[in-house]
């Protein structure tokens, strides 16, 4: 499945040429000649209209422009637009421009950048105009498409260099900080004059973390400093991994990096503050004059501010900060789109109270209620059960969204007739749960019950994981859980109802905010909240499995699916197998043209519109132009695996997982598998390992991309690689029959039993004047 979150940075449609690459537009002394901006025009052409290079950038920022005005500029219908703030009124947008890379990850807590966008869309809405925040591929782009008419400011803590003043203005400091030495954990601290010979330093080239560079070789002999069109988060990874020993990055982008990372640190932080400002075209007085305004006025929080104020306080500094678990029903991503069902809801709450939402992930199922008490966060909002005793130690809880039955879950196959069957089992929860408060009322009357409590870190998913591979015996688990986990899986189940009455999930407030409480009561039961919740409940939980029998066969024709000739064309033109992709499709769609999936995926290819507008593809749902959309993305996704040492076949699996799973998620797999000591080049039996063990809280905690359900791509590819070989058996069976006459099913060929293995066994075999020429039974 597609998603336009994947097709990052602008990169456009994949079917045009890619140009010769240029030399760095705007850094160092090509800054000093690029102050007219004759010389910086034209300097677009580098970046747009260009397929996906073997250097281009990974990210996969969170886009759903129909709702959040956020768009990969390649993907956003542009325009020219040089004047000052009166002939950008007349436009009535506002277009931010920002640099992808700040925002590509899942977030933990809000970052300065997040930041600096909601600061930027405040002040569009305070003009009257629509903000459009458009992500450029890369943190050179931005002055170049600033100055070009592309955008009408930078929202990007961007560093006034006097470079960089000969080309654009800056409003007034928004912020401050300090660049650092990064290093991994295990450098020792680097003491003055002390010789680094061996050492390798990366720094991005354009900023001025180039500068500090030479500024530190210079009092460290032997330090090789290597100035890279890497951008410096991926730098920062590069050192995490080991790849190189240092880079240089501000203690703003460490914040960010460090979410994800914890094995880095600031070897040496530089004494000289550097200060921040937005970036504005020259000769744009008015535009200045209201931005520097607007930055005195605007008041805004810092994630890690303690803060108990109620509704007003909120309002007043603009921001709701909410605490979840990353979790399949709360808070994560999936093919490079954030989602969650208590995400979206607090999307919708924060718009209604006009402000910006934070989301705080907690890092412990403990932590959601003592955040809320200790001040940082303003609500919890992670399926959590409202209790007496959860009441009891300071919280109010808003009115209930969800009623679910409560069960003792265990492996599929098992069956518990009666509560007294448990005894002489082991009963694995969390002791902050609701779960626990059940368990403890049932050993009341079955004592011999075993209880074993399970490390915080851990969320019901993970321990059901654990419940599935033996690892635990038994859990209990609320029912919307299980559902929501047989989306994926069906090997655990619940094997008997506790019978728990009144066990209802609902936003938790601190007992001392009685306006935020009364304003989540009217916002709960509201009309179109009721509504809005009914659509995210079948959206999230209330969905059919997402397994397909594997249904595979020849029409009389020798057709493995009605599109066959339209697939034909265009795997031809995209240079991809026709088979493979007609294996893919049969995964997406069953062949079904109008499915739509459930998070708005459309078409045989099941691609997201988001991304059929980024590749010029609109009707998703007609046959051609999905297969088309399908190749074309396709195509971008196996680039972005080009040069990087990974064999064609492999290549290919990488592609068809990152379009299942989003591209973050396949990197983030990649790297943990090299971690492991496994290859990160080969997908089956090294990185699709990796891609599992993303589901479990010790390895996604340190993943750019946070939670994965690893077990879909797991199956979708190895779904398509069984279905692929099959059709180019049954195709090749069927050429042989063309030329020799009818095949029967005892005179199978030894190739075809050979190839086709466990799958060899015809069910059932007709002449070719029959209603097929082979069928083959499900896996």
């Amino acid at each position: 499945m597609a998603t336009a979150d994947e097709a990052e940075g602008g990169t456009a449609p994949p079917a045009q040429e890619s140009p010769e690459p240029a030399e760095n537009a705007v850094s160092g002394e090509s800054e000093k000649k690029a102050g007219k901006k004759g010389k910086v025009a034209g300097l677009w052409d580098r970046f747009a209209k260009r397929v996906a290079g073997k250097g281009d950038l990974r990210p996969e920022a969170a886009w759903s422009p129909e709702t959040t005005g956020e768009y990969p500029i390649g993907a956003y219908d542009n325009y020219i637009e040089t004047g000052d703030l009166d002939a950008i009124r007349k436009r009535g947008k506002l277009r931010i421009l920002v640099d992808i890379t700040n925002t590509d990850s899942l977030h933990r807590a809000a970052t300065p950048q997040d930041i600096e966008i909601e600061r930027a869309k405040r002040k569009a809405e305070i003009l009257g105009l629509e903000p459009v925040v458009l992500y450029a591929e890369s943190f050179d782009q931005l002055i170049p498409m600033l100055i070009e008419g592309k955008g009408d400011i930078i929202a990007n803590n961007m560093v006034p260099t006097s470079e960089r003043r000969e080309l654009i203005d800056f409003s007034i400091p928004i912020a401050s900080t300090h660049d650092t030495l990064v290093s991994r954990t295990d450098m020792p601290d680097i003491k003055a004059g002390e010789s680094l010979k061996g050492k390798t330093l990366q720094v991005t080239r354009g900023t001025v973390f180039e500068q500090r560079a030479r500024e530190l070789a210079k009092k460290h002999p032997g330090l090789k400093v290597e100035v890279v069109d890497t951008n410096y988060v991926e730098l920062a990874l590069e050192v995490s991994m080991g790849h190189i020993d240092f880079t240089i990055i501000d203690e703003l982008i460490f914040g960010l990096v460090s979410q994800f990372r914890d094995n880095l640190k600031k070897n040496i932080v530089f004494e000289r503050e550097d200060q921040l400002a937005a970036g504005i075209r020259k000769n744009s007085p008015q535009l200045k004059k209201f931005i520097n305004d607007a930055i005195r006025n605007i008041k805004l929080t810092t994630p890690d501010q303690r803060f108990v104020g109620d509704l007003d306080q909120i309002r007043e500094r603009g921001v709701l900060r909410a605490v979840t678990r990353n979790h399949p029903g709360t808070y994560f991503m999936w093919k490079g789109r954030v989602m969650g069902y208590e995400y979206e809801m607090l999307q919708r709450f924060a718009k209604d109270l006009d402000v910006r939402l934070e989301i705080i992930v907690a890092p412990k199922h403990s932590d959601l209620l003592d955040y809320l008490k200790e001040g940082k966060a303003d609500l919890t909002a992670s399926l959590l059960t409202a209790t007496d005793a959860r009441r009891q130690s300071g919280v109010d809880f808003g009115p209930a969204y969800m009623e679910e039955k409560v069960s003792v879950v265990g492996r599929s196959g098992e069956t518990i007739e009666d509560i007294s069957e448990l005894e002489g089992r082991t009963i694995h929860v969390l002791e902050s749960s609701s779960q626990y408060e059940v368990l403890v009322e049932i050993l009341d009357q079955y004592p011999d019950i075993e209880v074993e409590l399970v490390p915080e870190e851990l969320t019901i998913p993970q321990i059901l994981d654990r419940v599935a591979e033996g690892d635990y015996d038994l859990t209990i688990a609320d029912d919307i859980t299980v559902r929501l986990e047989h989306h994926w899986r069906d090997d655990v189940d619940n094997l008997i109802d506790l019978r728990v009455e009144d066990n209802v999930y609902a936003w938790a407030v601190r007992e001392s905010n009685p306006q935020l409480l009364e304003t989540i009561h009217q916002f709960f039961n509201d009309e179109e909240i009721t509504k809005l919740r009914k659509t995210l409940f079948h959206k999230y939980f209330d969905e059919p499995k997402r397994t397909r029998d594997e249904i595979k066969g020849l029409s009389e024709k020798g057709e493995i699916s009605p599109f066959d000739n339209i697939v034909k064309r265009y795997a031809k033109e995209y240079d991809f197998d026709w088979r493979l992709v007609v294996a893919q499709m049969f995964q997406e769609s069953s062949f079904n043209p109008g499915a739509k999936s459930w998070v708005g995926a459309r078409g045989l290819m099941q691609v997201m519109p988001d991304t059929g507008k980024q590749v010029g593809e609109t009707k998703l749902f007609d046959p051609e132009t999905s297969v088309r959309a399908g190749l074309k993305y396709l195509q971008w996704l196996y680039r972005k695996f080009e040069g990087k040492g990974i064999s064609p076949e492999n290549k290919m699996w990488f592609t068809l997982a990152s379009y299942n799973a989003g591209l973050g998620h396949v990197y983030d797999a990649q790297d943990l598998a090299e971690e492991k000591g496994w290859e990160r080049k080969e997908w089956f039996n090294n990185v699709e390992k990796a891609m599992l063990l993303l589901s479990q809280e010790k390895y996604y905690k340190k993943a750019r991309y946070g939670y994965a359900r690893g077990r879909e791509p797991y199956d979708y590819v190895r779904k398509i690689a069984a279905r692929f070989r099959t059709y180019a058996a049954l195709l090749e069976a069927f050429e042989r029959q063309q030329q020799v006459g009818a095949l029967s099913c005892t005179a199978l060929p030894l190739w075809l039993t050979t190839h086709l293995g466990g799958l060899a066994h015809i069910a059932e075999c007709r002449e070719p004047k029959g209603e097929g020429v082979a069928q083959v039974p499900a896996q």
